[in-house]
């Protein structure tokens, strides 16, 4: 028996699945009958077509938007320019923190230059990657200063931590700007 693991299908099969019309079960399906259900592993000899989806429900589906640099440096200036806030501190909730920073960014330059906004929620997910990945990297720099060999100036403990980092971690470090 092949199974079928290309991309493609397993992102039909997920497209399937989100799509489900979980309505179109009979609410007295006899459970000892031979007929096999439609959840079952087992195929039928009808080719099977996706449900379609609703025009309103492809109309809200927005297309994923990638962070650029620029976008990552003004969601990390307005994080330490909120987080640092002397007047507020930290005495503050979570979503007002966040809605802070979301604010912070709409009103950049960069933003009102062109770039799209994003909402808060957004900001803080990216945030949570950001200072997730810098974390690590930190570690193996931290790791790599340890390793400090005689002769090694900065450059060579940077290019370890690198190194490292691609080690542990199977990708390359690519937020140094942050």
């Amino acid at each position: 028996m092949e199974s079928n693991n290309t991309p493609n299908s397993q992102s039909q099969s997920y497209f399937i699945l989100v799509n489900f019309p979980y309505d179109s079960f009979a609410p007295n399906v006899n459970i000892g009958s031979s007929q096999i259900p439609a959840f079952s592993s087992q195929t039928s000899s009808q080719p099977s077509q996706p449900p379609s989806q609703p025009e309103e429900i492809a109309e809200q589906r927005r297309e994923r938007r990638i962070w650029s640099t620029q976008d990552d440096l003004v969601l990390i200036s307005g994080w330490l320019n909120t987080s640092k806030d002397a007047i507020v501190g930290n005495d503050q909730r979570a979503g007002s923190f966040w809605k802070r920073i979301g604010d912070y960014y709409a009103s950049s330059t960069h933003v009102l230059g062109g770039a799209e906004p994003r909402r808060p929620g957004h900001c803080r997910q990216r945030w949570q990657k950001i200072s997730k990945e810098v974390s690590r990297f930190c570690g193996a720099y931290a790791e790599s200063k340890g390793e400090k060999a005689s002769g090694m100036n900065d450059l060579d403990i940077l290019q370890n931590a690198h190194q490292i980092f691609t080690k542990l971690y199977k990708k390359k470090f690519g937020l140094e700007y942050a």
